[in-house]
C-alpha cells in the first residue's frame, strides 16, 4: 500500500510522465521539461531545450495556484520518503546543466536518476556529462518503484532527487565503454563525475511572498517554440519572476523535509 495521499501520488505520477487525458497541464507527459527549466537562471535552460526540439508548455505557468499545488504534493511526497539503504545511481546530464550543478554544488531542479545505469532515453540532448550519484541512507529521494503501487516505467528504475540537494562533485576518468555513450549529435561525453549527496543545502528562505502570474514567461515560451528570439524585456521580466519563484519553492521544500 502506498504511503502517499491522493495529491502526493497525483503529483509524483504527473512529474514522471504517467498521465492520461488531454488536459493541457496534467495531460502533458513531458511537462517536467518545462517545470525543471523554472529552476535554472535566465532562459538558458529553456533555450537549450527548445533547440533540442522539446516543447515548452505555456500551461505550466498559466495557472500559478495549480502549479504550486503540484509542488506541494511532490514536496510532501519527498518529505514522506527516505532511502532505506545507500544507492549509487546514474544520469546522462546536459553538459550545460552539469556546469551549473558544479558551480552551485547542488541539484538545480528535480533530478531523475536510474539504478539501471546510463539510460539511452536521456541521450536526446546536445552536449552531455555522465553523473554517478552516491545517495546515503536516509536521503529524501523517491524510489518510484517502491513508493508507487503501480510504476508505469519500470525499465527506468527511477530514483528522483529533490532540487537544492548539496553535492560534492569529483571528476573521474571515463572508460572506453562510457566514451561510446553519445549525445544527439553523436559526440562523446564531455566529462564523467561522482556526485556525493550531502542533504538539502541551506538557502535564504522567502517571506512567503505571493507568486503571481507571469504573462512575459508565456510569451517567451511561445517565441522559443516557434524558433524565434524572445523579446529582451520579456526575458528580463521572466528571469526576475523565476528568481522569486525559486526562493519561494525552496521555502516550500524546506517545510516538508
Amino acid at each position: 500500500m502506498s504511503i502517499l495521499n491522493r495529491n502526493e501520488e497525483k503529483s509524483l505520477r504527473f512529474y514522471i510522465g504517467d498521465v492520461s487525458g488531454n488536459d493541457p497541464f496534467y495531460g502533458d507527459p513531458k511537462a517536467y521539461v518545462t517545470i525543471n527549466s523554472l529552476f535554472f537562471p535566465d532562459i538558458l535552460s529553456e533555450s537549450a531545450r527548445a533547440a533540442e526540439g522539446k516543447r515548452l508548455n505555456p500551461a505550466v505557468i498559466s495557472d500559478i495556484p495549480r502549479l504550486l499545488s503540484f509542488f506541494e504534493g511532490l514536496f510532501s511526497a519527498f518529505g514522506k520518503t527516505q532511502l532505506q539503504k545507500e544507492y549509487n545511481v546514474f544520469r546522462v546530464e546536459r553538459a550545460a546543466d552539469f556546469e551549473l550543478c558544479r558551480r552551485f554544488g547542488e541539484t538545480i531542479s528535480m533530478t531523475s536518476t536510474s539504478t539501471a545505469g546510463f539510460l539511452d532515453s536521456y541521450r536526446d540532448r546536445r552536449g552531455i556529462a555522465l553523473m554517478r550519484f552516491r545517495l546515503p541512507e536516509g536521503s529524501h529521494c523517491i524510489n518510484a518503484a517502491e513508493t508507487l503501487d503501480f510504476y508505469a516505467k519500470p525499465e527506468e528504475a527511477e530514483i528522483l532527487l529533490p532540487p537544492f540537494m548539496g553535492l560534492e562533485i569529483t571528476e573521474v576518468p571515463m572508460s572506453d565503454k562510457e566514451k561510446r555513450i553519445t549525445d544527439s549529435d553523436g559526440i562523446s561525453p564531455k566529462i564523467s563525475v561522482i556526485a556525493a549527496a550531502t542533504g538539502l543545502k541551506e538557502h535564504k528562505k522567502s517571506a512567503c511572498t505571493d507568486i503571481s502570474a507571469c504573462p512575459a514567461g508565456i510569451r517567451v515560451y511561445k517565441a522559443l517554440n516557434r524558433g524565434n528570439i524572445p523579446d529582451p524585456t520579456d526575458v528580463r521580466e521572466f528571469s526576475d519572476w523565476k528568481n522569486n519563484f525559486r526562493t519561494e519553492i525552496y521555502s516550500m521544500l524546506k517545510s516538508y523535509t
